[in-house]
C-alpha cells in the first residue's frame, strides 16, 4: 500500500510539473504596456540616425516627402507596430471625406530595447501627384494599441 501511494504522488507530481511546463512554454503574447514612443516631429528629411532635419508642422503641396521621426523605448523585439497617415479634412474632404486614412506601414520592432526610426511618405502616392491642402495626422500603435500622434498642416 506505501509503495502504490509514492507511485500515485509520483505520477501526480510530474502530471502537475509537466502542465506547467506546457503553459509556461506556450506562445506568449506580446505587450506594448511599458514601450513608449516620444520625440515625434514630422519633417521634409531626416539624417543618418533618422533625426529630423528641419522639424515643422507646415509643408507645401508639393513636398516630395513627408517624413515622421520619433524614438521608440522598452518595446519587445517582435512587437508589431504601424503607423497610419490620415487626411483629417480640406480642401479634399468632399472626395476623401474627414479623417480618411491615406496609408498605413506595418512592421516589427527591429531593435531591442528602442532607438529612434522614421516612416515616409511619397508624394507620389498622393491624388494627382500632389498633397491634398488640409490637416493630417500620424497615428503611431504598437500591439494595436495607440501610442503617439503628430498632426500637420499642408498649405
Amino acid at each position: 500500500m506505501k509503495k502504490s501511494y509514492w507511485l500515485a504522488v509520483q505520477i501526480v507530481t510530474a502530471l502537475v510539473l509537466l502542465s506547467v511546463l506546457f503553459v509556461g512554454c506556450g506562445k506568449k503574447e506580446v505587450s506594448s504596456a511599458g514601450g513608449v514612443i516620444s520625440d515625434v516631429a514630422m519633417s521634409a528629411s531626416v539624417d543618418g540616425d533618422d533625426r529630423p532635419l528641419g522639424p515643422t508642422d507646415v509643408f507645401a503641396a508639393d513636398t516630395r516627402t513627408i517624413y515622421c521621426s520619433f524614438k521608440v523605448s522598452n518595446f519587445p523585439l517582435s512587437a508589431a507596430m504601424s503607423a497610419k497617415l490620415m487626411y483629417v479634412g480640406g480642401e479634399a474632404q468632399d472626395t476623401l471625406g474627414e479623417n480618411y486614412v491615406l496609408g498605413e506601414q506595418i512592421g516589427t520592432m527591429g531593435r531591442e530595447g528602442g532607438g529612434r526610426t522614421s516612416i515616409v511618405w511619397l508624394r507620389s502616392s498622393m491624388i494627382n501627384d500632389v498633397w491634398p491642402k488640409g490637416d493630417y495626422k500620424v497615428v503611431l500603435s504598437v500591439q494595436g494599441e495607440e501610442k503617439a500622434s503628430a498632426s500637420f498642416k499642408v498649405q
